[in-house]
């Protein structure tokens, strides 16, 4: 009776270890579902790996599937295929069919063709009327015949701009190229600190590089907290014009399946403004990965609304104008879009690019090119091989006028470093090439100036900067067909500006200007402004030079400046200096109709108390001068001739302008 009841209570505490156990699985299990249906499938993946065996075989189909799916999500092919594999040696019949289409997908990615092909096969046997069958087994045939051929494109990594996080989407940051967006999980400058569940690597944020003539890619910054947050920001673009970025932002709400969003944000010269939701669908649809046409006025983007293809679309919204609201979405289209999944657009031209598992590929995501087609409204091609891989191949960009650009892919060859990664492609083509370089001197004393700002600005709105290297250089690479206004500015001294068009110009000109900055830190003579004898009355002869003053203080907003007014040594001092003063102030008067605030000038009358001091110009011109010396009243007195003196007292009768501040703007700010 003892020995029975040990038996009855063993097996009581057997029960309860059995209960106990299942209960705990079953709230392990459920914390992994809702990770997975939140898109934590890294979080997910980990909880799944570690109770996928210890779930009753009847009920294991489906969170093995999810398992799978996780990696198969990531982009993770070589996991993948263990799961899928691990899954149909449980399950050798799954009742849910689509194990065998995505198994296959994976087994294509791992270029196992053969092995893909009898899953496939599988699918279309439980499904006959699917399009994705039929998509997969061309995929196939695809796969087969083009292994051993090649396309012109030529394909590197882009080292400098990826790490062992994923790296992609890139996009240009201005209109020479050499300016790189792009996306990134790497920890390094990441304004996060925390790791994202779907990914199981930090938040992604945007960083940028910059690439030097006949250099690297600089090392990659964060584009800072005016475009990132602590959570996902990336995929972005410009308009044509590099003054407005579009970019994604996917926020997290816990427990909550929270939809991305697409955000734009202006730059003004060097400044960002604020972030503003394009507010293209509710809270919880994603709006993601925007591209613009040239003219502005359509912009793609990708979002799983309703009334789609498939499970992620390419969308399109227009507008009449740059200033109008956006319209309401429109779908690409089923040229376009598939059961599959659609992502990153680009738009060139007429064409639209962008990356699709749901058209025959090479495995994974592939990249597509759409041109339009009077019949059918688009004409999709595979960009084929070495563009597309047997892995995720994506997010490509070209320039305008040249077949060379980045994209990003997953692929696995020597030097990539892991993740997504930047790759540079290139057909093997004479580049179309036009270029504006110049040097930036000191106008005083001939000697280059480093670090001078240059400012490019594009009639087609776009605007470019560089700084001078230390022996004055610049360089840029510009549009055809377009006129441009360079602004050249440095501490210390006066802006200055030229304008040059290259219209008409043959590949590869080369235009070349140098600019010659005045020094603020001694008084600047304005020459030709001419008073009426004994009058503080300008005459018509001054009108020229008058106007290049406005036109001075117009290009250089930030200075306040003396207007100083001298005379010659004749008369008496009361005189002089009164003189002085009424011409200094006829000056400003000029300025002030002519629309320069008054508040940035102060009218100074010297008379005759600041002779001029001879220059080598002057006295290469006037021999009898000598550089130094000062044109006082008893040299001038001293002179043999009556000629002799009249130049001097020329020279000290003048108009000049000392800049005495350099903040005005920050001033009328404050």
């Amino acid at each position: 009776m003892h020995k029975n009841f040990l038996l009855k209570q063993f097996s009581s505490y057997l029960l309860c270890a059995l209960l106990l156990a299942s209960c705990g699985t079953a709230g392990k299990l459920e914390k992994a579902n809702r990770l997975f249906d939140e898109g934590g499938y890294a979080a997910a993946a980990e909880r799944y790996k570690k109770i996928i065996r210890k779930i009753p075989k009847a009920q294991a189909e489906q969170p093995y599937f999810n398992y799978a799916e996780c990696y198969r999500r990531l982009g993770n092919w070589r996991n993948a295929e263990t799961a899928y594999t691990g899954l149909l040696r449980q399950h050798k019949t799954p009742e849910n069919p689509e194990i065998y289409l995505h198994y296959g997908q994976v087994l294509f990615a791992n270029e196992k063709y053969d092995k893909a092909e009898e899953q496939f096969l599988l699918y279309r046997q439980q499904r006959p009327n699917d399009p994705q069958a039929a998509a997969a087994l061309a995929s196939l045939e695809l796969a087969k015949n083009y292994r051993a051929g090649e396309n012109a494109y030529q394909v590197e990594l882009a080292p400098a701009l990826n790490t062992r996080a994923n790296d992609f989407a890139p996009a240009y940051g201005a209109d020479d190229y050499e300016t790189l967006l792009f996306t990134s999980t790497r920890k390094e400058d990441n304004l996060s600190k925390k790791t994202y569940d779907v990914t199981g690597e930090a938040y992604s944020d945007l960083f940028f590089s910059r690439l030097p003539r006949n250099s690297k890619w600089t090392k990659p910054q964060n584009m800072g907290e005016e475009i990132n947050t602590k959570y996902e920001d990336g995929a972005a673009a410009f308009n044509h014009s590099y003054t407005v970025l579009y970019f994604t932002r996917c926020m997290k709400v816990k427990r909550e399946k929270a939809g991305c969003k697409i955000f734009s944000i202006e730059r003004n010269d060097n400044e960002w403004g604020k972030p503003q939701d394009l507010k293209l669908m509710p809270d919880s649809i994603t709006a993601a990965h925007p591209a613009l046409s040239g003219d502005d006025l359509t912009l793609y983007f990708v979002s799983d609304m309703d009334g789609g293809m498939g499970k992620m679309d390419i969308w399109k919204v227009t507008r009449s104008g740059s200033s109008d609201d956006w319209g309401e979405p429109v779908n690409a289209g089923v040229q376009i879009n598939t059961p599959g999944n659609e992502m990153y657009p680009f738009a060139r031209g007429n064409s639209l690019y962008f990356a699709s598992d749901g058209h025959p590929g090479f495995g994974g995501l592939d990249i597509f090119k759409a041109t339009p087609d009077s019949a059918a409204g688009w004409s999709t091609e595979n960009m084929g091989r070495p563009v597309n891989s047997s892995a995720d191949d994506f997010s490509i960009i070209l320039e305008q006028e040249n077949e060379r650009g980045y994209f990003a892919s997953r692929r696995r060859e020597k030097g990539a470093k892991g993740g997504d990664d930047i790759y540079r492609l290139a057909l093997d083509i004479t580049p179309i090439e036009y270029h504006f370089e110049g040097m930036v001197k000191d106008a005083a004393t001939n000697s280059m100036l480093e670090n001078a700002e240059i400012r490019l600005v594009g009639s087609n709105g776009a605007v470019l900067r560089k700084r001078t290297e230390a022996n004055g250089a610049f360089y840029f690479r510009v549009n055809p067909g377009l006129y441009y206004l360079v602004l050249a500015s440095r501490n210390g001294y006066l802006n200055a500006k030229l304008r040059f068009s290259s219209t008409g110009w043959d590949n590869g000109h080369v235009h070349r200007d140098t600019f010659a900055l005045t020094s603020t830190a001694k008084p600047i003579e304005i020459p030709n402004i001419f008073f009426d004898f004994g009058k503080a009355t300008l005459s018509d002869a001054s009108r020229t030079a008058l106007d290049s003053l406005v036109d001075l203080m117009k290009d250089n907003p930030s200075i306040m400046i003396e207007l100083r007014a001298h005379t010659d040594s004749r008369g008496s001092d009361e005189t002089n200096d009164d003189l002085s003063q009424r011409r200094a102030q006829a000056v400003v008067d000029y300025l002030i109709t002519n629309g320069i605030d008054e508040p940035r000038l102060t009218a100074v009358g010297l008379g005759e108390s600041e002779p001029k001091t001879v220059t080598e110009p002057m006295s290469k011109q006037h021999t009898f001068l000598r550089t130094g010396q000062k044109l006082t009243e008893k040299f001038i007195t001293s002179l043999p001739s009556e000629g002799q003196q009249e130049i001097c007292h020329a020279f000290n009768r003048r108009t000049e302008l000392q800049v005495t501040r350099s903040d005005y703007l920050f001033l009328m700010e404050n």
